[in-house]
């Protein structure tokens, strides 16, 4: 037999996504946003998290396992788990210009943080590495452009879970990649599929 189904868990998992939905639409701008949606991820996770079903924490040998969670009909936000096997890494990336909040659910998560100080017409930008720390369970990060540059990485060996949520889907983002000249990168955007990683 199957595990009994969690109705006060997708009542917990419902009441986020409304009570998100209403701060979206009230707040003056992504500042405010995101702190607010800090906030009620803060919230959500204090508990067990058993909203998040056994098949969204399934890990991929290859790269880190990418599972939607919830995608706003509106578009105004969009909610991912992120399973990591020890190692697995994202690329430096950007988050295609909106804001988000990344909590850490299980294990353990290296964060590398940088700042574009210059962007150029060639498909170039100079970076600036602004820090690089690890993170644990609960913990919580915002993201707002254009502060919003970074690589993950699970620390550790064990299997690390993460929960991300974007004021928009993100379709597409930027992947930087290091050139001969240390600060500086190139630029290519990269189409997401759910399936593949960053």
């Amino acid at each position: 037999m199957g595990q009994p189904h969690d109705e006060s868990a997708d009542l917990e998992f419902t009441d986020f996504i409304e009570k998100l939905a209403f701060l979206i639409d009230h707040s003056a701008n992504d500042a405010e946003r995101v702190m607010g949606a800090e906030d009620l991820v803060k919230e959500l996770i204090r508990g067990a998290c058993s909203w998040l079903t056994p098949d969204k924490r399934q890990p991929s040998d290859e790269h880190y396992a990418r599972h939607s969670l919830y995608r706003d009909p509106q578009d105004r936000f969009e909610l991912l788990a992120l399973v990591w096997k020890p190692g697995q890494c994202t690329s430096l990336h950007d988050h295609d210009g909106t804001w988000g909040v990344e909590a850490v659910l299980e294990g353990q998560i290296e964060v590398t943080n940088y700042f574009i100080v210059e962007e150029h017409a060639d498909q170039t930008v100079r970076l600036a590495h602004t820090g690089a720390f690890t993170i644990g369970r609960l913990s919580t990060g915002r993201i707002l452009p254009p502060a919003d540059c970074h690589i993950l990485k699970a620390h550790g060996d064990e299997t690390a879970i993460t929960l991300h949520v974007y004021g928009k889907q993100l379709r597409k983002f930027k992947v930087f990649e290091q050139s001969e000249d240390s600060d500086l990168y190139v630029v290519r955007d990269y189409y997401v599929d759910y399936v593949s990683p960053q």
